[in-house]
C-alpha cells in the first residue's frame, strides 16, 4: 500500500514538474516571440509619430498669424511661446495650445528680436528658447516651459518631462488637426 502511494506521488510530482517545465518554456518562448514582434510595431509607431511631428513643423502658417507677431505685446509673445511649449512637454495642467511650425518660430524670433522690450532679460530668455527651435532642436522644451511658467508665477502645471514622439503626435492630432 505504502509503495503504491510513493509510486503515485512520484508520478504526480513528475507530471507536475513536467507540466510546469512545459508551460515555462513554451510561455517563455511565446513571450520572447511576442516581444520580438512587438518591437516592430513600436518602431513603426515611433516612425509614424516622428513623421506627424515633422509634417506639423513644416506646414504653412497663415500670413496674418505671422504678421500679427510684429504688433503683439511682450506678454502676448511670452504666452505664445509658452503655449507652443505645451506641444513638447508633459505637465499635469496645460492652458493654451499653439502649434509649432518653422514659419512661426522664425516669425516669433524676428518679432522678439526687433522689439524693444522693457525687460531685456525677458527678451533674452525668449530668444535663447527660440534660437535652437529655428533649427528644429527642442531639447530645451522642459526648461523653456518652466522658465516661462516661473516668469508668469505659475503654481500649477510645471513641466515634468518631454513628451515621447507618440504622445506629441497624439497632442498634435488632438489640438491642431
Amino acid at each position: 500500500m505504502f509503495q503504491r502511494f510513493v509510486v503515485g506521488m512520484g508520478i504526480a510530482v513528475f507530471m507536475f514538474i513536467a507540466g510546469v517545465t512545459y508551460f515555462y518554456f513554451n510561455k517563455g518562448e511565446a513571450i520572447a516571440t511576442e516581444a520580438a514582434h512587438s518591437k516592430k510595431p513600436a518602431a513603426e509607431e515611433e516612425t509614424a509619430a516622428k513623421a506627424v511631428i515633422q509634417e506639423s513643423f513644416r506646414q504653412k502658417t497663415p500670413e496674418r498669424k505671422l504678421s500679427a507677431y510684429k504688433s503683439m505685446s511682450e506678454e502676448a509673445l511670452v504666452q505664445e511661446v509658452h503655449n507652443m511649449t505645451h506641444q513638447k512637454v508633459a505637465a499635469n495642467e496645460k492652458w493654451g495650445a499653439s502649434e509649432i511650425t518653422k514659419e512661426k518660430v522664425d516669425a516669433l524670433y524676428s518679432a522678439i528680436s526687433n522689439q524693444t522690450f522693457a525687460d531685456t532679460e525677458l527678451q533674452d530668455m525668449l530668444l535663447s528658447i527660440l534660437k535652437p527651435w529655428k533649427k528644429g532642436d527642442f531639447s530645451n522644451a522642459v526648461k523653456a516651459h518652466n522658465e516661462i511658467w516661473a516668469y508668469q508665477k505659475g503654481n500649477i502645471g510645471k513641466a515634468e518631462r518631454r513628451l515621447t514622439p507618440s504622445e506629441e503626435a497624439a497632442y498634435i492630432k488632438e489640438n491642431f488637426k
